[in-house]
């Protein structure tokens, strides 16, 4: 009997071993040399940023409204949550490129945790710790951890409520979920869809969690009636089908086609289907998942990489094999096929060149525990097999590790503008000796880089801000005003 307990907890202290080590691991990926890695700083990245040192000394952000539920920042009227996440680090080391992309990393790296509860919860702990060694390694979820990259905070939120739906602690998982609907513009579908989910298929009936998520998603409609809605809708696949439905209308009428046979075939519901149907197969695509990857250096990503390893792919296709197998193992899978399937929903209504990783990383977390599971299956049957899927994770990293160091910083320096807040430094350094500076517009938001680098007097730039009415003159961004200024420097 002794032997018997020692036995249980000589075995549960290596899993908490082999957990620490993938931890460890996962944090290395994703803290290490973030100010240099992703190379260059974004305008959101900044504005992030400088919203949290506003916010930190003044109660307000960049535009002067207090404690925002929405950061209007550009115009593009961001989700609050990540500068409110960041106002700690901030306060705590001051504001920095390192610190900003630091509350990111982190919770990046609590997502690995994450995925082991639910992946323990929903199968088994040995899927858990496969799914974390998934997640810890997985160039698209590293990469999306690296900067200060919204999107990926969905990844470690909706893991985490779900995991704590099923443990019944439903109060908090309706309080993540709720915070969920504040971090990026498409967990305002994702957070709502699964969380209903859990309560359709639970037959969930706890009207104080029910309530508690209700407010919040209260809430977020609200913050569309303030411009939250506004970037939805500038990028939705809905914008200009009507003009393009009536084009191909009017040239087949012209051609002799019956006009009410043209207008049933070619319409905006037949050019949004069209579009959303073209996106949406995009996100499942071999292109995307394992030969090119995503279509922009934006956010750090490298083009010609796919978004998972040959590891997670083998996974996945155990996984379907198994699939009637795996769907009986255990109750709930369903959601995570469900939660699979909806994950890049956002991005498919989104206008843009496709391929977005930021826009679907909401796929991670299932793909991971999906893939997890697959190897599970894999090992149970040829259990010489875990050198061979061992062998293939360190090739994979150590691929991954080279084009990330060696390659990334020359192949995204354009879309992560490098260099943009270097030369605010050396502006900033210099504007000591001249009474009025002069920036380009071209620049990119160049007011947020100076006011980034020059640590700007919060209330001094909400003063300016005040005076910025891009919206009264017609333009939908502050740097597409004709001239602008911020103390000294003049932006035209």
């Amino acid at each position: 009997m002794v032997l018997q307990a020692q036995g249980k907890y000589n075995i549960f202290q290596m899993q908490k071993r082999v957990l620490a080590s993938i931890f460890f691991l996962g944090f290395l990926l994703r803290v290490v040399a973030i100010d240099k890695l992703p190379v260059g700083f974004t305008p959101d990245e900044a504005s992030f940023g400088y919203d949290a040192y506003s916010i930190l000394k003044t109660g307000k952000d960049q535009w002067g409204k207090p404690f925002p539920l929405v950061l209007e920042s550009f115009g593009d009227f961001k989700s609050p949550l990540y500068a409110y996440l960041t106002i700690p680090s901030v306060g705590i080391f001051g504001l920095n490129k390192f610190v900003v992309r630091l509350p990111n990393a982190i919770l990046g790296t609590m997502a690995v945790v994450a995925i082991w509860l639910l992946g323990s919860k929903l199968v088994n702990k040995k899927v858990g710790l496969i799914a974390a060694v998934l997640l810890a390694i997985s160039p698209w979820h590293v990469m999306m951890s690296r900067g200060a990259f919204e999107a990926n905070l969905i990844t470690f939120f909706v893991p985490l409520g779900i995991y704590l739906f099923l443990e019944k602690k439903y109060n908090l998982s309706a309080l993540v979920f709720g915070l969920t609907l504040f971090t990026y513009h498409s967990a305002k579908l994702i957070a709502p869809v699964v969380f209903v989910g859990l309560l359709l298929i639970f037959r969930f009936k706890k009207l104080v969690a029910i309530a508690i998520f209700a407010g919040f998603f209260a809430l977020m409609l609200y913050t569309n009636s303030l411009g939250g809605g506004k970037r939805i809708a500038e990028r939705s696949i809905t914008a200009g089908a009507l003009e393009e439905g009536a084009k191909v209308k009017i040239e087949l009428i012209q051609s002799g086609m019956n006009p009410i046979l043209a207008r049933a075939l070619h319409n905006k519901y037949q050019v949004t289907a069209k579009r959303f149907i073209n996106n949406y197969i995009q996100y499942f695509s071999f292109r995307f998942l394992i030969t090119k990857g995503p279509a922009e250096t934006t956010y750090g990503m490298i083009p010609g990489l796919g978004v998972l390893t040959y590891v997670e792919m083998i996974g996945l296709v155990a996984f379907l094999v198994h699939l009637v197998i795996i769907i009986h193992f255990r109750s709930g899978m369903w959601l995570l096929i469900a939660w699979l399937l909806i994950a890049p929903v956002p991005a498919a209504l989104a206008t843009g060149v496709g391929y977005a990783a930021n826009r679907a990383v909401a796929m991670i977390p299932a793909l991971q525990i999906l893939a997890a599971m697959g190897i599970y299956f894999l090992l149970g049957k040829y259990k010489k097999s875990v050198y061979i899927i061992a062998a293939l994770g360190v090739i994979g990293l150590g691929i991954f590790l080279n084009k990330y160091i060696v390659e990334s910083p020359e192949k995204s320096a354009k879309g992560m503008l490098a260099g943009n807040l270097e030369i605010a430094q050396e502006l900033v350094g210099k504007s000591g000796n001249y009474d009025n500076m002069v920036v380009p517009r071209s620049w990119s938001e160049p007011h947020i880089y100076i006011a980034f680098a020059a640590k700007y007097d919060p209330l001094k730039y909400q003063e300016a801000s005040g005076g910025w009415k891009y919206e009264e003159i017609g333009v939908n961004w502050v740097d597409q005003m004709p001239e602008y200024s911020l103390g000294k420097f003049t932006f035209k």
